[in-house]
C-alpha cells in the first residue's frame, strides 16, 4: 500500500492581490514543515511552494490534513477549505510526476519546478522531515522531469491561436496599430501573424538588450515600463507573459477599446471590460485547437507514464528489502553449514569460506528479488459490475434496491437493506437455473470457482463458429468472450470447448442466448456437461487476448440457482 497523500491551493486562479498570501521566506517554510509533520503524525512530510501553488506532502499520515495545512499557513479554515484539493496513493504519484513536468502549470512546460521540487525535498531532509520513500518519489519526479524536458518542447506556440486572433480582428475592423505586451515565443508568433498581414505591431521588453534577438520583421520595440505612455495610441492591446502580476490593471490610462489575454495565468484585470466601449477577451474566447500542443502533451504524458510504472513497481516490493537479505544471509549459512564436511576433507581455508557465503548470499539475494519482481508485476482486474440500485437489466427480473437501515445519525452506526435477485449484475448461473433437478452452486466444491481462463477477442464477429476458436493454453478451462454485445456463440462452439475441457464460460451480456430465444440452446448445452456460466461481465477489453487467472466467487446461499459475483481477472 503506498501511503502516500498530498494536500494543496493553486492560487494562479485568484487575482493578483490575493498572491500575498501565499508568498513565504525560507525561514517560514522550514517552520511550516516542522508544524506539519508534528500535527499530522506523518512519516515524512515535504512542503512545496511555487509561483501558482502550495502543497504539503505526507507520508502515512495519521489525521486528515486539510486543516492543519491551512492553519500553519495561517488561512481561515472556513474560507479555504473548499479550494483546497487532496490527492491519495498511486494518483497522487502521479500527481507529482506530472507537476514535476511542468504538466499542471498554468505556464504550460515551465521547468523553475524542477528547482522548487528539489528545493522543497533539501528542506525537507535537513530538518529531518524526509523519509527514504520520498526521497525516491521526489528524485524520481525530477529524474522524469528531466527527461521530458530534453525530449519535448511543451511550450511550442500553436499557430492556430495566431490565426485566430487575426481573424478577430479582420472581423472587427480595428485600427491596424497593435501593442503587444511580453516576449514570450506565443508573443513573437502572434507579432509575426499579424505584422505579415500589414498590421503595425509594437512588442515590449522588460530588457530591451534582448530585442535585437527575440524581434519578428518589421515588428517594433517598446520597453515594457513605457507601455502606458503609448496606450492612447493603441486601440487593441494584447498580452502574452510568463508573469503572475496583472501587465493591465484597472490604474493603467484610457485609451484601448480591445484587450486580449493570451497569458496563461491572467495578465488583463477583466474589471476592465467595465469601462464603456472596452471588451477583454482571453484565450478561452476562440475555442480552437492547438495540435501542436496536444501532441507535444501526448509525448510528454508517454514519458511520464513509463517513469511513473518503473516508480510503482519498485515501490511494490521496496519494503521486502529487509525480509529478502534476511532470507538470503539464512540460505548462504545453511549452504556453509551443509558443506563443512567437505570443505575440510578440501582442506579449505577461512578466507574461500567467507567467498562462498558472499557469493551464495547474492546469488539467493538476487533469485529472491527476482521473485519479488514477478509478484509485483502481478496486476488484477475487476470483472464485475459494481451494484447500485436500479431497474433489472433483464425483464422480468426484479429491481435492485440498496437503502438505508440504520443509519449514524440515528442508530450510531450505517447499515444497508439489500433487495436482489439471484442473477443480478454479473452473477453466475448454474444448471438449476434451467435444469428440472439440476445442481445449485451451493454444491460445488470451492476449486471450481477458480479457473485458468483465455479472453477471446469476438468484437469484430457476429457468430462466434468452432473455426473462430483459436488454439487455447492446455492450462485453459475457461473462456471469457469479449463481445461487446455484438457476437452470438453457436451451440457448435459451446460443444467444441467442452471437448476441450472448458468448464466455464464467461459472457458480457446479460444473456449468453440470443434475446428472444426462450428455447436457451447455449444455456442448455453448457449446463448439459455440468459447466457453469457468468454473464454481465465488464472490462474485458482491459484483458482481451490474454490468460488470465480467474477468481469468481458467486454469493454463498441455500440451494442458488444462481448468485451475484465478484469475478477477478489476475495478469502475471
Amino acid at each position: 500500500m503506498i501511503g502516500v497523500s498530498v494536500v494543496g491551493i493553486r492560487f494562479d486562479q485568484f487575482p493578483p492581490s490575493a498572491h500575498s498570501q501565499f508568498s513565504f521566506t525560507e525561514k517560514q517554510l522550514s517552520a511550516i514543515t516542522i508544524k506539519l509533520r508534528k500535527q499530522t503524525r506523518s512519516d515524512a512530510v515535504i512542503l512545496l511552494s511555487t509561483c501558482d501553488r502550495v502543497e504539503v506532502w505526507c507520508e502515512n499520515p495519521q489525521i486528515d490534513c486539510k486543516e492543519p495545512f491551512l492553519r500553519a499557513l495561517s488561512l481561515p479554515v472556513l474560507i479555504w477549505a473548499e479550494h483546497t484539493y487532496s490527492i491519495f496513493g498511486e494518483e497522487a504519484i502521479e500527481h507529482l510526476f506530472s507537476l514535476a513536468c511542468g504538466l499542471l502549470s498554468p505556464l504550460f512546460g515551465e521547468d523553475q519546478i524542477i528547482s522548487q521540487i528539489h528545493t522543497s525535498l533539501l528542506r525537507s531532509r535537513i530538518h529531518g522531515c524526509a523519509s527514504p520513500r520520498m526521497e525516491y518519489l521526489f528524485k524520481e519526479a525530477i529524474t522524469t522531469a528531466k527527461a521530458v524536458q530534453s525530449k519535448v518542447y511543451l511550450q511550442v506556440p500553436d499557430e492556430s491561436l495566431a490565426e485566430a486572433v487575426l481573424m478577430l480582428l479582420e472581423k472587427r475592423e480595428v485600427d491596424k496599430k497593435v501593442m503587444l505586451i511580453g516576449s514570450s515565443a506565443l508573443s513573437r508568433l502572434v507579432a509575426k501573424t499579424l505584422s505579415g498581414k500589414g498590421y503595425q505591431v509594437t512588442m515590449t521588453f522588460r530588457d530591451l538588450e534582448k530585442a535585437d534577438l527575440l524581434l519578428p520583421e518589421g515588428v517594433k520595440a517598446l520597453a515594457y515600463e513605457e507601455r502606458f505612455d503609448h496606450f492612447r495610441s493603441y486601440d487593441v492591446v494584447i498580452s502574452a507573459t510568463k508573469g503572475m502580476e496583472y501587465t493591465v490593471d484597472l490604474d493603467s490610462p484610457d485609451g484601448p477599446k480591445l484587450f486580449i489575454d493570451l497569458a496563461p495565468v491572467r495578465d488583463i484585470n477583466p474589471l476592465l471590460a467595465e469601462r464603456k466601449g472596452v471588451a477583454v477577451l482571453t484565450v478561452e474566447d476562440f475555442s480552437v485547437s492547438l495540435p501542436r500542443r496536444e501532441a507535444a502533451t501526448a509525448e510528454a504524458r508517454c514519458i511520464v507514464s513509463e517513469h511513473l510504472g518503473k516508480a510503482l513497481h519498485y515501490l511494490t516490493y521496496r519494503h521486502q528489502v529487509e525480509a529478502v537479505q534476511r532470507m538470503a544471509g539464512q540460505a548462504a549459512n545453511d549452504l556453509v553449514y551443509r558443506l563443512n564436511g567437505l570443505l575440510a576433507s578440501h582442506k579449505l581455508g577461512l578466507d574461500f569460506r567467507k567467498d562462498l557465503y558472499e557469493t551464495a548470499r547474492k546469488a539467493f539475494s538476487h533469485q529472491l528479488y527476482q521473485e519479488r519482481k514477478r509478484e509485483a508485476a502481478i496486476q488484477r482486474y475487476d470483472l464485475s459490475i459494481c451494484l447500485e440500485s436500479g431497474h433489472a437489466i433483464y425483464e422480468g427480473d426484479p429491481d435492485t434496491i440498496l437503502e438505508p437501515f440504520h443509519t449514524i445519525d440515528k442508530e450510531g452506526w450505517n447499515l444497508t437493506r439489500i433487495s436482489l435477485g439471484s442473477h443480478t449484475g454479473t452473477h453466475m448461473d448454474s444448471p438449476a437455473h434451467l435444469l428440472k433437478g439440476g445442481k445449485t452452486l451451493d454444491v460445488y466444491p470451492l476449486s471450481r470457482f477458480f479457473a485458468t481462463a483465455y479472453v477471446m477477442d469476438c468484437r469484430n464477429l457476429d457468430i462466434i463458429d468452432p473455426e473462430d476458436i483459436p488454439e487455447l493454453d492446455p492450462s485453459c478451462d475457461a473462456v471469457l468472450f469479449c463481445t461487446v454485445g455484438r457476437a452470438q456463440l453457436s451451440v457448435d462452439a459451446v460443444n467444441s470447448l467442452l471437448a476441450r475441457g472448458i468448464r466455464l464460460f464467461g459472457f458480457d451480456t446479460p444473456n449468453c442466448d440470443r434475446s428472444g430465444d426462450l428455447s436457451f440452446p447455449v444455456h442448455h448445452a453448457i449446463f448439459a456437461q455440468d459447466a457453469l456460466i457468468i454473464e454481465n461481465l465488464v472490462k474485458l477489453d482491459t484483458v482481451v487476448s490474454k490468460v488470465v487467472q480467474l477468481t469468481c466467487l458467486p454469493l454463498s446461499f441455500k440451494n442458488a440457482d444462481g448468485a451475484p459475483t465478484r469475478v477477478i481477472a489476475t495478469v502475471r
